[in-house]
């Protein structure tokens, strides 16, 4: 929208974008709630007030980065990534080091956003607008934020589901530990996506069709090979990587790990396809193509016998494997 002058239309957004932010903090709140017992073995509500406040934090830094992206601040982009995650492993050392409960920690994620206030000014933007005006000013933002959230949840929602659907506690941490590991190149690219969310506006812009089929193309080639390398690995390093790093306590079947492998750099495809797609100005199939790899997934999570671990990990595969394919599908150049 920064890229075709709607400048605006954005101004006229962020009041809705931030009610709807709050409202989304406070659904993430009231889930924490209602499964708080499950998720974090108490009754009170300090948990779920964390989870809020996480969650609102998070929105606050996602409209702070992509504003800075659209100005083309990519350094300060990155400083706030670090400066984020910097405070909060200052706090977690010296919170460990005074012998901290969960709660400090907890504090100390809700902390770190607040870094972005530094560039918060960012969010002011010029009143201009173009000849054309958006037929709806929150259809193509509120179609990332959709598809986004989804795979969110699909990525990082794999051990709440297996603490709610019966998982053994010792179990659903091996699997937060296991896809944090492997989230790690996932993390990495989502610091450069700005830069590659403004080089496919402008590809698109200057109708440059050549090149986004060839970039799909190559796309499709590296998640295949990456997903069997992924596979590889897991199957022979991971074990060993985790039980090196964490303890024997940390352990997951060589099958599941090569696995979550594979899923998690499908999920690092699917986040290239939607900077395609919002390039594109097809956001709404981003978001669709998400609820159905949902649906699929939980409907597998409904006719599987299979155990309770076993059960998650095929369906966070099966979720990203399917947003794969509809994301790939949507992205195709109409002839």
């Amino acid at each position: 929208m920064t890229h075709e002058g709607h400048g605006a239309t954005i101004v006229r957004s962020l009041p809705l974008l931030s009610v709807s932010a709050l409202g989304l903090a406070m659904l993430a709140g009231a889930l924490a709630y209602a499964f708080r017992g499950t998720l974090f073995g108490q009754s009170g509500p300090v948990f779920p007030v964390l989870t809020a406040c996480v969650t609102a934090g998070s929105l606050f830094v996602g409209l702070v980065r992509g504003a800075l992206a659209a100005r083309g601040r990519y350094l300060a982009a990155a400083v706030s990534l670090v400066g984020e995650n910097a405070f909060r492993v200052v706090a977690a050392v010296g919170i460990a080091a005074a012998g901290g409960g969960a709660e400090l920690f907890g504090l100390a994620l809700v902390f770190g956003p607040l870094v972005c206030l530094v560039w918060v000014g960012s969010l002011r933007f010029a009143r201009t607008a173009p000849g054309s005006a958006l037929r709806s000013p929150l259809a193509l933002m509120s179609g990332v934020a959709g598809g986004s959230l989804l795979a969110q949840v699909v990525l990082t929602g794999a051990p709440v589901v297996l603490a709610v659907t019966g998982g053994e506690p010792a179990v659903a941490t091996s699997l937060f530990v296991a896809l944090a590991v492997w989230r790690a190149p996932y993390i990495v690219a989502l610091g450069v996506t700005p830069q590659i969310t403004a080089y496919f506006t402008g590809l698109v812009a200057a109708g440059q069709v050549a090149r986004v089929v060839r970039i799909r193309a190559v796309l499709a080639v590296g998640v295949a090979v990456g997903a069997a390398a992924a596979a590889l690995v897991g199957a022979n390093v991971m074990g060993s990587i985790l039980a090196a790093a964490f303890g024997h306590g940390v352990r997951m079947s060589d099958a599941a790990l090569a696995a979550l492998g594979s899923g998690t750099v499908a999920a690092l495809g699917n986040v290239v396809l939607m900077l395609l797609l919002l390039a594109l100005g097809r956001a709404r199939s981003a978001t669709l193509s998400w609820v159905a790899a949902v649906a699929v997934s939980t409907l597998w999570m409904v006719l599987s016998s299979m155990a309770p671990s076993p059960r998650v990990v095929v369906a966070f595969v099966l979720a990203q494997a399917t947003a794969f394919t509809l994301l790939f599908l949507s992205s195709r150049q109409p002839r």
